[in-house]
């Protein structure tokens, strides 16, 4: 969408949402995630919040996958 350019002062920035999907339960710190869903279109109204410092270790696990 083109809706910042709408603001007088324009501020255009990149905002992506990032899905990771799996077929075996993972584990993240002490907590075990389960993708019921793998293989199947994801729910969009899923609820659910990941502890602070689960988000923080996904996050590196990520940056680190992508700089490889």
């Amino acid at each position: 969408m083109n809706s910042f350019y709408k603001e007088s002062n324009p501020n255009p920035h990149l905002h992506i949402h990032v899905r990771p999907r799996y077929d075996k339960p993972v584990m993240i710190n002490e907590s075990i995630y389960i993708d019921n869903e793998f293989g199947h279109h994801y729910a969009l109204n899923k609820s659910g919040v990941l502890p602070a410092e689960d988000k923080e270790e996904l996050f590196n696990r990520l940056k680190e996958w992508l700089n490889r």
